[in-house]
């Protein structure tokens, strides 16, 4: 009947910190990039496609902005504006796609 009580588990010797995951560095034999560094590598890449963003997004806000305070003519502007961001930002994006294409062929 002793045999079903469970023994006392004594303390094991586990290292400090054993319960994080190991660094990337040992789990693919690489660094792996994060987020930020694969961000600032993209806008080096192809900086026009950060100011394309920033410029639709300035556009659509300010647009709506003046949309809400019932300047019509403004807004209206604001949203031709946001329309051309966005061209230029899918032009740039395209445009960055066929340069690393071509860089990469070579």
């Amino acid at each position: 009947m002793s045999s079903d009580v469970p023994k006392k588990i004594e303390k094991m010797d586990v290292p400090e910190f054993a319960y994080l995951p190991p660094p990337k560095e040992l789990v693919f034999g690489k660094y792996e990039e994060g987020l930020k560094e694969k961000l600032i590598r993209k806008t080096k890449e192809n900086p026009a496609v950060p100011f394309g963003l920033a410029l639709t997004t300035f556009a659509l806000s300010y647009g709506i902005w003046q949309m809400r305070t019932g300047n019509q003519r403004r807004s209206q502007m604001m949203m031709r504006l946001r329309i051309m961001g966005q061209g230029f930002t899918v032009v740039a994006i395209l445009a960055g796609v066929l340069y690393s294409a071509r860089t990469h062929k070579k």
